[in-house]
């Protein structure tokens, strides 16, 4: 029997947030062996040429979203020539794009001694990177495929396949660091590992869409052709300036400070990007439905979802950056030992940056579910600029390490992009006047700041120092516990609270029947 759109929904939420902790625990479990067998410099290493080679892949450009979007309607009405006139087109876009980023990899091979400050720290730097290009391009060959199994709403199984990949992956690569701790094999390993996922994908497509061997393609009309192109020129400034922006902090700082630095910022990065993407887990859930409501709700219906959905992100917001303030260098600390550490200042500007862009997802969600990406098209590149020329400044004029690359962070996107992008929800989508969302944004913020300095202060002076599991759980259960009285203090009287009390109330009565 079919599953309904609903099933489908409920089956790839549940099975990629399970996947997602599973792949949580591989990271972290993957990342403590690695700095112990290979160690800081291999690992800054290994952040900064992942993040020269998602720039590169600015050269994809939005084309695997235009992917899924056009291939809704023939899936639905079973056009099996128009699908497989698609899967033909992407194909080729696909190995061009490959051969494209395999071309411009190695065009920025002689700029690699001016971005990596202490290259003769490491040998075989230019195989490493080689590696590391040859890994991305061959993740083009076969994934074309994915996005007809994403479209058909089977995402679980392109997750169920990465996740088992990625757990074998981790399993040959830690034996092999056991045997000879070799970071070119180490990469040899996942090299091919990525090869067999692709392999097997492409295996289960054919083997579930038959007729993308058999039914002749048809050639692509005109309004197909447009709407590709339409969406693909809509992401291109989005894809260069969110690239520029969070593809760049491991560039700066292996460039102005050094590789150990990039190592030790990643440690953090990985804790914070775990939570962050964690929260959207959690909104994703809420948000299922705003497509719709663009279309048949009212104004008045529309602002009080961009209330809720916002409250909803300042929840997590207000929980997740207090505890964080709280454990993060002692969770560091515990997880990786004392000498990966970075200042109090630098972890709370990796919490503040965090807390910015966690507070974006409801403007980026109501641009992305009523098609405002025309309107806020020059944003990312604005953005970009500011970013770019302010982490500049702050690490080459003032000398200010990592913290000049979140500062400039900082200032681009608070600075900035946030109200920009408020400008264009309030203005194009519900009609109403920016102070208002002004005047929401700096009294949430305001009382986040209260409590996170509040609860951060009282911890450090009443709770024991001691690095262990049970100082951390102890840390955790206080910053929750602090937290929730100011919460309940600040907003047991919004409707948007009694809002969320109803929505858990009937959910522990559903659970219970």
């Amino acid at each position: 029997m079919k599953r309904g759109r609903l099933e489908y929904s409920i089956l790839n939420s549940s099975i990629s947030s399970i996947i997602y902790i599973g792949r949580l625990l591989i990271q972290f479990i993957a990342r403590s062996l690695f700095i112990r067998f290979l160690g800081q410099t291999y690992l800054g290493l290994n952040g900064l040429f992942t993040n020269i080679l998602s720039l590169l892949s600015m050269a994809e450009l939005g084309v695997g979203a235009s992917i899924v979007f056009s291939l809704y309607r023939p899936l639905a009405e079973d056009d099996h020539p128009k699908i497989t006139a698609l899967m033909q087109l992407y194909r080729k876009a696909y190995d061009l794009i490959g051969v494209v980023i395999g071309v411009l990899g190695i065009v920025i091979m002689p700029f690699l001694p001016f971005i990596i400050k202490d290259m003769k720290s490491v040998p075989n730097v230019y195989t490493i990177y080689l590696l590391f290009l040859a890994n991305s391009v061959v993740s083009y060959f076969f994934t074309y495929k994915r996005s007809l199994i994403t479209a058909d709403q089977k995402a679980y199984i392109v997750s169920l396949n990465d996740f088992i990949f990625l757990l074998l992956t981790n399993i040959v690569q830690i034996g092999f660091l056991y045997i000879k701790a070799d970071f070119i094999i180490y990469l040899i390993i996942q090299i091919i590992f990525t090869i067999l996922s692709n392999i097997c994908i492409s295996w289960i497509v054919d083997r579930r869409y038959p007729y993308l061997h058999h039914s002749p393609p048809e050639k692509i009309d005109h309004e197909t052709a447009d709407v590709i192109k339409k969406n693909v020129l809509g992401n291109v400034s989005s894809t260069i300036g969110g690239q520029i922006v969070m593809g760049t902090d491991n560039i700066l700082i292996s460039a102005f400070v050094n590789l150990t630095a990039v190592g030790m910022y990643s440690n953090y990065t990985l804790v914070v990007n775990a939570i962050q993407n964690l929260c959207k887990q959690v909104t994703n859930s809420i948000t299922a439905s705003i497509g719709n409501f663009a279309v048949t709700a009212s104004q008045e219906k529309n602002n009080e979802l961009f209330q809720r959905h916002f409250f909803v992100n300042h929840t997590l917001i207000f929980f997740s950056a207090t505890v964080l303030e709280v454990i993060l260098n002692t969770f560091i600390q515990w997880w990786v030992g004392p000498k990966n550490v970075l200042t109090s200042i630098t972890a709370t500007l990796i919490i503040i940056n965090y807390a910015i862009q966690v507070y974006r997802n409801t403007g980026f969600v109501f641009i992305q579910s009523f098609g405002l990406f025309w309107y806020q098209r020059k944003k990312p590149i604005i953005e970009a600029a500011v970013n770019l020329i302010a982490s500049l400044l702050f690490l080459g004029v003032f000398k200010m390490g990592i913290n000049g690359v979140l500062l400039g962070t900082i200032l681009s996107s608070f600075g900035f992009v946030i109200w920009y992008e408020a400008y264009v929800v309030y203005k194009y989508a519900l009609h109403r006047p920016l102070r208002e969302y002004v005047a929401l944004m700096l009294r949430s913020v305001a009382e986040l700041i209260f409590t996170v300095v509040v609860t951060a202060v009282t911890a450090n002076k009443i709770l024991p120092s001691n690095v262990s599991f049970m100082g951390l759980l102890i840390k955790v259960v206080y910053a929750l516990a602090l937290a929730t009285v100011f919460y309940v203090l600040f907003y047991h009287k919004r409707p948007e609270f009694k809002y969320l009390v109803s929505v858990g109330k009937r959910l522990i009565k559903r659970n219970r029947g």
